[in-house]
């Protein structure tokens, strides 16, 4: 069973916890957001699609689906590896996905193929090489969502992407610290920080 048809109830929780967190990632992913028709991979509940107006996302867990359907979302049950479209958008959007599929570079290439002429992929990760990462990856076997996560620094996506076709890459980052209890917080060039969001746009060469 996928983990989060087990715990989307946990899953929802985090956020209401933390919505402070929430919120600021929510700023940072929404300074880089394009405009145009936009697909969230790895949709969850729709707690980024809903208010960032993304109607349509794809998503392996039949529960999060059925959340994020009752919010008003079109959704898709498939795995990013799996999914099969074709210059149908402007944009496209993971928010921690990534280093819970199985094959990224699969993931980041039918990413590619969905996108339409110079459209942007736009991935959103804990980055291993800050000091919250580096938390994370250390207790990660405690954790009943990380246990299986592959954590990556903003080099390994920047580099998964340009073999995957993308380039003219932009970032921003958010939340700085070690613990979610003491972050503080502000949109920045990423240097540090461990929510960072990075752009690429697609590449026909």
């Amino acid at each position: 069973m996928n983990l989060f048809d087990l715990y989307y109830k946990d899953y929802e929780k985090w956020f209401e916890t933390h919505s402070e967190i929430y919120q600021e990632e929510l700023k940072t992913v929404k300074a880089l957001l394009p405009e145009g028709r936009g697909m969230e991979v790895g949709v969850g509940s729709g707690r980024f699609a809903v208010p960032l107006g993304i109607k349509f996302g794809i998503e392996p867990s039949a529960k999060m689906a059925e959340i994020a359907r009752s919010k008003g979302l079109d959704v898709v049950e498939t795995a990013a590896e799996e999914m099969d479209f074709e210059d149908e958008f402007d944009f496209i959007l993971m928010v921690t996905t990534i280093c819970f599929v199985k094959d990224p570079f699969k993931t980041i290439q039918n990413c590619h193929k969905a996108l339409k002429k110079d459209g942007y992929l736009l991935v959103a990760f804990v980055d291993l090489d800050s000091p919250l990462g580096r938390m994370y990856e250390k207790n990660k076997a405690k954790s009943k969502f990380y246990a299986p996560a592959t954590f990556f620094t903003k080099n390994d996506i920047i580099n998964l992407m340009k073999k995957a076709g993308f380039n003219d890459f932009e970032c921003k980052e958010n939340l700085y610290g070690d613990s979610l209890d003491s972050l503080t917080f502000g949109i920045n060039g990423c240097n540090g920080g461990a929510f960072k969001v990075v752009k690429g746009k697609k590449d026909l060469k």
